[in-house]
């Protein structure tokens, strides 16, 4: 007897000790592959759009039939509760639109968030965070299949909107559904409806719009010369005089007939952009300069001069809403220090001067400890900063621009500083230029702007997967080499660089590493897709191998060998639709001149360089290119 008791004691213990592990394994978990979703029987528009979002997506993972019910029916065993109901009592600590919380028992998950775009919000970021979904590109969206899909049921998510405005502008931040699923508010290069939770919009032009959009040259100049900038002692038609009161009551004027066309008081906000066109050629009249001269900076008239038009369009008391951009950039970058914007003026602050091999806020470079400086001053008399940050290589785009190992540091700081708004404007010309990692770095930017605290490896990482196939870690090490050879301390990376001043110290085993690394990338893909992406990306690396006469473009070679290479390249190039090899506006159109494409480097390789007697020498040149290739094929054929 004893010993049966023994027995049962020891049996007692071992499942005493065996309990809490099997509790452990069977973590608590709402169901979401059998859950109902739940709105309110009066639910926003807002809020429907983004049940109607959830129920596609949930369908799609789980290969189920997900019904939507109202909060008017009797309570369910699990429930996914979206937007304001009944069934939830909730308290945001925030009022920014875009915010949003995501909160999970055992019986029930809640999505709920701050304005119009804070629940369709919080809808993409579960999807994202709790269900593996991402939308890389357009055309490149990873939905995993989980037909048991849970989650953990003790979710607490509270998200808070970093910036109330953001925008990027390649091919894919036209899409919509990339943008609602990458938190894009701007409205420049997408249009959202009421329903999708619309946008941060700008009322006609959002750049440049003085003499461009009002108070045109074309309209006023040759009658009143003097509504324009005095430079250098003569009327230019390139910039406005911001002191002449007729100029202020023109361009008031035109302000408001805008406003009486296109205003909408249901928006939460809506921006009218008063910025300066883009050249120097500001007014040096004695009323410009003496306020300037006081304010220490040409932003003095500027500031001066939108406040103003600011002031009276408010005085009339029909556009709450409305407030106005203006630029600190280039000659207006520097704070004025007497004049401060009103609550109601953004003051958009621009890059274009600095390294983007650098952080900003690396204090041994200069020219960015010089922005640094400007952010902070902007931003003791300033509430409302937004930024206009640059991506991409104008000059040369079909080059790799390696600005990864910074991207995430610089948007931290944008957000360190209190910056509302961020347009990272990068390859906007894409259709025509589309050889490098553009969309990469807009999705990866789009991620940033969501939370700068991100993990950056780990998207990056998915992105080439989804894209490239299993040839995406070689092209990620491929980044990681063009990272580290970027910059050095006293050498920087600049938005015009020519490709010959890149990619400091690539020594021979460098270059034949990376040659490498596209081979083993194209080797290992497994569709025509995956190897068309890889294609297409691998251009930027031979373009820079070819500016800087590397590998097989050395001119050490055979002459045929690197004008066979240079000619390869060219028609690569016209196969994969590019049309221009930098910025259009600044004529980069690609040349269709054989012999300019065979014998120079390929920043000339553009109709800015064409001249006649290229065409004129065009068909010697061919017989004499064509001789060589038959020379070659004959000194490689003969035994």
């Amino acid at each position: 007897m004893k010993k049966s008791v023994s027995i049962l004691l020891a049996l007692c213990f071992v499942l005493s000790l065996c309990i809490p592990a099997f509790a452990a394994d069977r973590e608590a978990a709402f169901p979401v592959c059998d859950a109902v979703i739940i709105v309110g029987e009066n639910a926003s528009q807002t809020d429907l759009f983004a049940a109607q979002k959830l129920e596609y997506y949930l369908e799609k993972i789980t290969g189920k039939d997900i019904q939507t019910k109202t909060d008017a029916t009797q309570k369910q065993p699990a429930e996914i509760v979206v937007g304001d109901t009944n069934r939830a009592d909730i308290k945001f600590s925030t009022d920014e639109n875009g915010s949003y919380i995501i909160r999970s028992t055992e019986e029930q998950l809640i999505i709920a968030g701050v304005g119009t775009r804070g629940t369709i919000y919080g809808v993409y970021a579960f999807l994202e965070d709790f269900c593996g979904c991402r939308w890389y590109e357009t055309e490149v969206i990873s939905i995993p299949e989980n037909k048991a899909l849970t989650v953990p049921a003790d979710i607490d998510t509270e998200y808070e909107t970093y910036f109330e405005y953001t925008e990027t502008d390649t091919a894919s931040s036209r899409d919509t559904e990339f943008s609602l699923a990458n938190a894009q508010s701007g409205g420049v290069y997408r249009w959202l409806t009421a329903e999708q939770g619309g946008n941060v919009g700008y009322i006609g032009s959002f750049a440049h719009t003085l003499v461009t959009y009002y108070c045109k040259p074309e309209i006023y100049f040759d009658e009143h010369p003097e509504y324009y900038a005095l430079h250098k002692g003569v009327r230019s038609r390139n910039q406005l005089c911001l002191t002449n009161p007729d100029t202020i009551d023109v361009v008031y004027s035109e302000v408001l007939d805008l406003l009486e066309r296109n205003h909408n008081p249901e928006e939460s906000m809506q921006i009218l952009s008063l910025t300066q066109h883009d050249n120097q050629e500001y007014c040096e009249c004695k009323s410009c300069a003496a306020i300037d001269k006081e304010n220490g900076s040409h932003a003095g008239t500027m500031i001066t001069f939108v406040n103003t038009i600011a002031e009276r369009v408010k005085a009339t008391g029909k556009y709450d809403n409305i407030v106005f951009d203006t630029f600190a950039y280039q000659y207006t970058r520097a704070t004025p220090t007497k004049v401060i914007p009103r609550d109601d003026v953004i003051v958009r602050l621009c890059s274009i001067e600095c390294c983007f091999g650098h952080t900003l806020d690396n204090p041994d470079c200069k020219v960015n400890a010089e922005f640094m400086k400007d952010l902070k001053a902007w931003g003791k008399i300033c509430d409302r900063i937004y930024i206009w940050d640059y991506v991409n290589n104008y000059s040369e785009t079909c080059m790799i621009f390696p600005n990864f190992g910074v991207m995430q540091r610089n948007v931290q700081i944008f957000a360190e500083n209190n910056v509302k708004g961020v347009y990272e404007e990068g390859n906007y010309y894409i259709e025509n230029c589309d050889a490098e990692f553009a969309e990469m770095r807009t999705y990866l930017l789009s991620q940033l702007l969501k939370d700068p605290y991100m993990d950056f490896d780990a998207e990056m990482n998915g992105y080439l997967d989804a894209v490239y196939g299993p040839g995406g870690k070689y092209i990620r090490e491929f980044i990681d080499i063009m990272t580290e050879h970027a910059v050095t301390k006293n050498r920087h990376l600049g938005i015009y660089q020519s490709a010959k001043d890149t990619l400091y110290g690539m020594s021979y085993s460098d270059v034949k590493r990376c040659d490498e690394l596209w081979a083993k990338a194209l080797e290992a893909a497994e569709t025509e897709k995956q190897r068309s992406e890889i294609g297409r990306s691998e251009l930027s690396w031979r373009y820079w191998k070819c500016a800087n006469q590397r590998a097989e473009f050395s001119r050490f070679r055979f002459m045929y060998h690197y004008m066979k290479a240079q000619d390869d390249l060219y028609d690569d190039l016209v196969a994969y639709g590019i049309k221009v090899i930098g910025e259009g506006t600044r004529q980069r159109d690609l040349s269709t001149c054989e012999m300019t494409h065979h014998f120079r480097v390929p920043f000339k390789w553009s109709t800015l360089y064409d001249e006649p007697y290229w065409d004129a020498l065009d068909p010697y040149f061919m017989a004499f290119y064509k001789f060589l290739g038959k020379l070659h094929f004959l000194c490689n054929n003969t035994k």
